[in-house]
């Protein structure tokens, strides 16, 4: 957690944690990702990319797990959706995950998606 806390942004914080949990992995609604957020071929395998995704995973999964900050006095700007605090974080990311796990099975259900 990098940023102070200050529990005075609360009333900033526009988006309910119920929000984020059905909006984000809502496939119905289609989205691009902001240009400062797309991928950028940084990874050269494929290997090394599921190699930080799982670091960072297991980052995340580590912090939570042990953190006693109170996360619902730390924000972070979102660049859709303003300011959210960390708890809210950590329910984006959990529910982004499901986003794109939809979004991949979409894929695998085309009838033309390859069956080999």
């Amino acid at each position: 957690m990098t940023s102070a806390a200050a529990p005075e942004k609360r009333a900033e914080d526009k988006m309910t944690d119920e929000q984020i949990l059905q909006r984000i992995p809502d496939r119905s609604h289609k989205a691009q990702a902001p240009e400062f957020l797309k991928p950028t071929s940084r990874w050269a395998t494929q290997a090394e990319l599921i190699r930080a995704f799982e670091e960072s995973r297991t980052a995340t999964v580590d912090y939570v797990r042990t953190t006693n900050d109170d996360l619902r006095d730390h924000f972070g700007p979102h660049p859709i959706f303003g300011p959210l605090d960390a708890y809210q974080w950590i329910l984006l990311i959990s529910a982004h995950s499901e986003r794109h796990t939809k979004q991949i099975e979409e894929v695998k259900a085309d009838p033309n998606f390859p069956k080999d």
